[in-house]
């Protein structure tokens, strides 16, 4: 019987452009895994680590950027690990930075691009990372007060 896992976390790197909100993505180095591919941020979470914290650990190590304002993304991924056999719960964060931030995306990375929603999820090579963006894009893109209902920080 597959276990329960949840050991990962996603995070999507947000910033408001001319009242728009726009998607960070990290395009992977060729000779990774996937290579080429877009994604936003996915990472471990250490054993002494929260999911919050890893992600927010993650945000730095990958980019160089700190939030803004911290969302929980009300959205928990799934996917199942084959090598595992293990069914993998990743809960979904959005961190908002300074529309002018500076961006280091780290050798891993060929580059990095702002997307807008469409952009973003036709770029994304999974469901669970399309959904991710468009719930992202309807519960916090507008702002106000149901977006304020997902802050964390």
């Amino acid at each position: 019987m597959p276990s329960l896992i949840s050991d990962a976390v996603d995070a999507y790197v947000v910033r408001r452009l001319n009242a728009r909100l726009q998607f960070l993505l990290l395009q992977r180095r060729a000779d990774a895994p996937f290579g080429s591919s877009w994604q936003a941020i996915h990472a471990r979470v250490a054993p002494e680590e929260t999911a919050i914290i890893a992600a927010e650990r993650a945000l730095a190590e990958t980019t160089g950027l700190v939030a803004r304002t911290v969302y929980s993304a009300d959205y928990v991924n799934q996917i199942f690990d084959h090598a595992r056999d293990a069914i993998v719960l990743i809960p979904v964060f959005a961190f908002e930075v300074e529309a002018q931030a500076g961006i280091d995306p780290g050798p891993d990375f060929l580059g990095y691009e702002w997307c807008e929603r469409d952009e973003a999820t036709a770029r994304l090579l999974w469901a669970g990372q399309r959904w991710s963006v468009r719930h992202i894009d309807d519960v916090i893109g507008a702002g106000g007060p149901a977006a304020e209902f997902y802050r964390v920080r």
